[in-house]
């Protein structure tokens, strides 16, 4: 298992490849160099679990280069990450996504859009960094703030705020959801991140809702991830976001359901094949 920090998280998963009797190798990243040029050991199915996206996606891949097997792929994660990529890829296939549009300066074309607006960047979790805007001059002034930062804050999306903020995290592990949840904002906030004080609890949604979700971890070829959705009274639910790397402690919390021991069993499964 390749880590940069033991969240509780890995830990679980770490105890259920044992309670397995599956032999572990920890790789701490931030210990060690990677060599480029030559292949290097055998490692068998390496499991990513990194907090850091872009190290995640860079290491994998260069894993994958080699011929190493890891969960998930280092092109899945990189294109999950990017959330303009995974819009694209999943609307390319005929998947329900969030209508979205890239903005790539402060002076953004505003025809189409139709407010209220979230605005958030292309790289992120946890809801950081996402904004709302009721107006062409609220979405100007916070396009201008970000273009103050980096080169990737000054690209931003923009998707239409549906109902109150509610969504779902569907967790899908191969061909099988295994887990979901409803987050609601807490009192005066309009983001359902439970990192931000969202109220979770189990929920059963209809088929429509699992497959949707099973089909977008197949079209970013992803081994398992977290799906998040959001329903339209139009248009029915709709991909918002694919977590290459979830967290799911609230999400094991919230519904009983042992995740870790999922994911560990899927590995062995993977390993015996």
């Amino acid at each position: 298992m390749l880590h940069d920090t033991m969240r509780i998280e890995e830990k679980l998963i770490l105890n259920e490849l044992r309670e397995l009797n599956v032999r572990v190798n920890l790789v701490n990243v931030d210990n060690i160099s990677l060599r480029l040029d030559e292949e290097g050991e055998d490692l068998g199915i390496v499991l990513v679990r990194l907090m850091s996206h872009v190290k995640a996606g860079l290491i994998a891949r260069v894993l994958n280069i080699h011929g190493i097997m890891t969960i998930n792929k280092g092109l899945a994660i990189e294109n999950s990450w990017n959330k303009a990529i995974a819009i694209a890829i999943l609307a390319r296939t005929g998947i329900s996504v969030v209508p979205s549009r890239l903005l790539l300066s402060t002076n953004p074309q505003y025809d189409g859009i139709n407010y209220p607006v979230v605005i958030k960047p292309i790289h992120g979790s946890w809801g950081r960094l996402v904004s709302l805007a009721n107006n062409n001059d609220e979405l100007t002034l916070l396009l201008r703030h970000k273009s103050l930062g980096d080169a990737y804050s000054r690209i931003s999306m923009v998707q239409p705020f549906i109902g109150d903020g509610t969504d779902y995290r569907v967790f899908v592990i191969g061909d099988e959801v295994v887990a979901s949840m409803v987050r609601k904002p807490s009192p005066g906030d309009w983001r359902s991140n439970v990192a931000r004080g969202g109220i979770a609890r189990a929920i059963k949604l209809d088929g429509d809702a699992y497959e949707t979700a099973i089909k977008a971890v197949k079209a970013l070829d992803l081994d398992y991830a977290g799906v998040d959705l959001l329903h339209s009274n139009e248009h029915g639910y709709l991909v918002n976001e694919v977590n290459a790397i979830p967290e799911f402690k609230g999400l094991m919390n919230a519904t009983g359901i042992n995740i870790a021991r999922k994911i560990a069993e899927y590995m062995l499964n993977i390993a015996r094949r």
